[in-house]
C-alpha cells in the first residue's frame, strides 16, 4: 500500500477495504464490553472489557452459548427470543438497548446496559452486544435514595419548611411542614413561583432576581419573608440557603430552610412598640429622669434632661451623670448607694444650686432598680424654681398686703387730723381776715386796730406759714386719697380715663414714696411731660393701668439710679396711633443687651440682687396690658441708649389687637 499525503483522498477501493488490523485495536480498546455471537448464540468474539466484566477469559466463552453469561430468566428466554427474531424478524432488543442484568464467573449477577446490532456479513446474521456496567452507578443511586429517603424523614420530623427551587425561583420541592406554616400540601406550591406565595407589600419590596439581592453573601442568604397563608393571614418567617452551582459553576437550583417566626416577630414588634409608648410617656413627663446603674453611668436619658442639659439621649447614654449634671454630683454617690442598699427612695427637697447666676430650686428623687440581677437607680429631679419664687411672692403678698391694709387704715386716721389741720387754719385766715364785721367788733372791743394786727402778721410772714400749712396739709390729704384709691382692692370696673390723668396720679405716687426716695431719690430725676393735647381717653381699669404705669416708672427710676448718669431724665410721652393710645415711658439710663430685653417680661426674671424684686412686676404688667386689657406692650433698649416703654391701649373696649 503506497503512502499519502496529508489531506489526500483515499481510493474508494481502498476506502471499502475492511482493515481488521484497525477493527481489532477498537474492539480490544473499548470500555465497554463487547461480545460477537452467530445466530446460534455461540460466541465468536470476547474484548478485553467483556473479560473484566464477567471474569471469563476468551478463550474459555469463545464456542459457548452466550446465555451462561445471563442469570434467570434471561438464560432460558434467550434462544427462544433468537429464534423467534429470526423467523419473524420482530426486535425486542435489537438496536433498542435496554437495562438487563449480567452474571459473573463467580456467580454475581451484577446490572448492566445492554445494546445488540445485528451483521450481516453476506452469508449469514451476525450480532454484536455492547455491555456497559451499571454496577456503581446503581450503587450511587440506591445510596442517593437512601439519602434523599433519610433527608425526607428528617425533613418530615422537624418543624421548619425545606424547599428546593429551579434557578427561577419555581419550587421543585417542599417539605410536609409547609402545611403547618402556609397551610399548603407540598404538592399544591410544586411548580409554584416564590412570590406568588408572598403578601402584596412583599411582593413589591423583592427583588427578582436572588443571585443578584444584596443579602446574599459568600453564596449563603437570610431573608426575612412575609408570606400570605392558605386562608388569608400573614405569616412571617426567616428564610436561608445557598445557590446550588454544577461543575462549569451553572446555578441549577436554590435549596433553603423557612423557620416560622410570626409569634416572635409580633412579640417583637409589640415590645418595641411597648417600649417607644413607655418612652414617649416618659418624655411627655416635665421631669428629668435619668436610670443610671450602681457605678452612676446613664443607661437612660429622658427628653427633659436632654432639654436641661442639651445633650441628645444618644451621646449621654454611658457618660457618667455626675459628668451630665455636676451641680447635683454631691446628691448622686451617696443617695443612689443608700437607695440600692435601703431598697427604698431616697429624696432631697429644694436643693438649691446656681445657674447663670441665678439660684435654682429641685427635688431630687433617688428610686432603686433592682431587677434580674441588675442594680441602678432612677434619678427624678424636678424643677421647682417657679414654685418656690410663688410661695415667696405669695409671702411677699401677704406682707404686702398687711401693709396695705395698715397703711389704708393709718391713711383713714391721718384723715382725721388732717382735716383738722385744714379746718383750723381755715378758720384762722377768717378770724383775721378784716372783712368780717365780727372780727372788727372784736377788735374795738379789746381796743386792737385789726389792720396793724394784720400788717405785723404779714411782716412777719405768719400769714405765709398759715398759708404753707394749709397747702401742705392740701398736699397730704392728695397723697392719702391717692393711696387709698391705689390700695383699693380693685373690682376691675372699665370705664373711660385720661391717660394724663393716670400719668400724673402715678407721679405724685412715686415722689411721695418713701422707698423711691430713698433708694432712688425720685425727686432728683426730671419729669419730661409730652402729652398729645385732646387726647381721647381710654376704656380701661384705672387702678390696674395705674400699676402698670407705676411699676415702669419705679423700674425707670432704678435703672436711671444703677446708671450713674449726671441728667436723670424719665419722659411721659402721648400719642394717638390709630384706634390706639401710644403711651411711652421712656428713660435716658443704661439700657439693656438683646438678651436681658428679650425676657424682661418673663415671670420672675429679675436683674435685682436677691431679696430686691421678685422679678414679677412686668410679668403682671404684661398680663394686664395684653390680657385685661387688649393691649400691647413693648420694649426698645440698648446698651447706652437708655430704655423706652411702649403701652398701647384701645379706645373702645371691642378693640382687638
Amino acid at each position: 500500500m503506497r503512502a499519502h499525503k496529508v489531506n489526500e483522498a483515499l481510493p474508494a477501493e481502498e476506502v471499502n477495504k475492511p482493515d481488521y488490523r484497525l477493527f481489532q485495536a477498537i474492539v480490544d480498546n473499548a470500555v465497554d464490553g463487547i461480545i460477537g455471537m452467530d445466530d446460534r448464540g455461540c460466541v465468536i468474539l470476547m474484548n478485553p472489557a467483556a473479560e473484566r466484566l464477567f471474569g471469563y477469559r476468551a478463550e474459555e466463552i469463545i464456542g459457548r452459548n452466550i446465555t451462561m453469561l445471563m442469570p434467570e430468566p434471561y438464560r432460558s428466554e434467550h434462544d427462544q427470543y433468537l429464534r423467534k427474531y429470526l423467523s419473524t424478524g420482530k426486535k425486542n432488543i435489537i438496536g433498542i438497548g435496554r437495562e438487563v442484568t449480567g452474571l459473573r464467573k463467580d456467580g454475581v449477577i451484577f446490572p448492566m446496559h445492554l445494546a445488540v446490532a445485528e451483521i450481516w456479513d453476506g452469508k449469514r446474521r451476525l450480532f454484536a452486544g455492547f455491555m456497559h456496567d451499571l454496577t456503581e452507578r446503581k450503587r450511587v443511586e440506591a445510596a442517593l435514595r437512601e439519602s434523599e429517603e433519610r433527608f425526607r424523614q428528617v425533613a418530615s420530623m422537624t418543624g421548619e419548611w425545606i424547599w428546593e427551587q429551579d434557578p427561577s425561583g419555581v419550587y421543585i420541592y417542599a417539605s410536609s411542614a409547609v402545611k403547618d406554616i402556609l397551610g399548603y400540601e407540598p404538592e399544591a406550591i410544586l411548580g409554584r413561583n416564590y412570590q406568588e406565595l408572598y403578601t402584596r407589600e412583599q411582593r413589591e419590596s423583592v427583588v427578582d432576581e436572588l443571585p443578584e439581592s444584596p443579602y446574599i453573601q459568600d453564596r449563603f442568604f437570610r431573608l426575612l419573608n412575609r408570606y400570605r397563608h392558605k386562608d388569608g393571614h400573614e405569616v412571617i418567617t426567616e428564610s436561608t440557603g445557598e445557590p446550588i452551582y454544577d461543575a462549569e459553576g451553572r446555578l441549577i437550583k436554590w435549596r433553603g430552610v423557612d423557620r416560622d417566626i410570626t409569634t416572635q416577630r409580633h412579640q417583637a414588634e409589640e415590645l418595641l412598640w411597648m417600649r417607644a409608648y413607655l418612652k414617649n410617656i416618659i418624655d411627655s413627663m416635665p421631669s428629668i429622669l435619668v436610670g443610671v446603674d450602681k457605678s452612676g453611668q446613664v443607661i437612660e436619658w429622658n427628653l427633659g434632661a436632654e432639654r436641661a442639659t442639651g445633650v441628645p439621649a444618644a451621646k449621654a447614654v454611658g457618660r457618667e451623670f455626675a459628668e451630665l449634671f455636676p451641680e447635683l454630683e454631691s446628691q448622686l454617690a451617696h443617695h443612689v448607694q443608700e437607695a440600692i442598699r435601703r431598697r427604698a427612695p431616697v429624696s432631697t427637697e429644694r436643693l438649691a444650686t446656681e445657674k447663670e447666676g441665678e439660684t435654682h430650686y429641685a427635688d431630687v428623687m433617688v428610686y432603686p432598680l433592682l431587677a434580674n440581677g441588675f442594680s441602678g437607680a432612677v434619678i427624678r429631679v424636678d424643677d421647682i424654681t417657679s414654685r418656690v419664687r410663688i410661695e415667696q411672692m405669695m409671702v411677699q403678698t401677704e406682707k404686702m398686703m398687711s401693709v396695705g391694709g395698715l397703711a389704708a387704715g393709718m391713711a383713714h386716721e391721718i384723715n382725721n387730723p388732717l382735716s383738722g389741720v385744714l379746718q383750723s387754719c381755715q378758720n384762722i385766715q377768717r378770724r383775721l381776715s378784716p372783712d368780717f364785721p365780727a372780727n372788727r367788733q372784736t377788735a374795738e372791743t379789746l381796743g386792737l386796730d385789726l389792720d396793724q394786727v394784720r400788717h405785723y402778721l404779714e411782716s412777719r410772714g405768719i400769714l405765709d406759714f398759715i398759708e404753707g400749712i394749709q397747702e401742705a396739709a392740701i398736699r397730704a390729704a392728695r397723697i392719702v386719697a391717692d393711696m387709698l384709691a391705689f390700695s383699693r382692692r380693685s373690682t376691675a370696673e372699665f370705664a373711660p380715663h385720661q391717660v394724663e390723668e393716670m400719668l400724673e396720679a402715678v407721679v405724685r405716687l412715686a415722689t411721695s414714696d418713701y422707698d423711691l426716695k430713698k433708694k432712688y431719690d425720685f425727686k432728683q430725676i426730671e419729669i419730661v411731660r409730652d402729652y398729645e393735647p385732646a387726647l381721647n381717653p381710654v376704656y380701661c381699669d384705672h387702678t390696674e393701668i395705674e400699676q402698670v404705669f407705676l411699676n415702669l416708672i419705679k423700674n425707670a427710676a432704678q435703672s436711671l439710679a444703677e446708671g450713674g448718669a449726671s441728667s436723670r431724665r424719665i419722659t411721659l410721652r402721648t400719642r394717638r396711633e390709630g384706634n390706639y393710645a401710644r403711651v411711652e415711658i421712656e428713660d435716658n439710663g443704661p439700657g439693656m443687651d438683646e438678651k436681658i430685653r428679650r425676657r424682661v417680661f418673663e415671670p420672675f426674671f429679675t436683674t435685682k440682687p436677691p431679696g430686691i424684686g421678685t422679678g414679677l412686676g412686668l410679668s403682671v404688667s404684661y398680663f394686664i396690658v395684653t390680657e385685661q386689657h387688649k393691649g400691647s406692650i413693648t420694649v426698645a433698649s440698648a446698651p447706652g441708649k437708655g430704655a423706652c416703654f411702649v403701652v398701647k391701649l384701645p379706645f373702645e373696649r371691642s378693640v382687638k389687637t
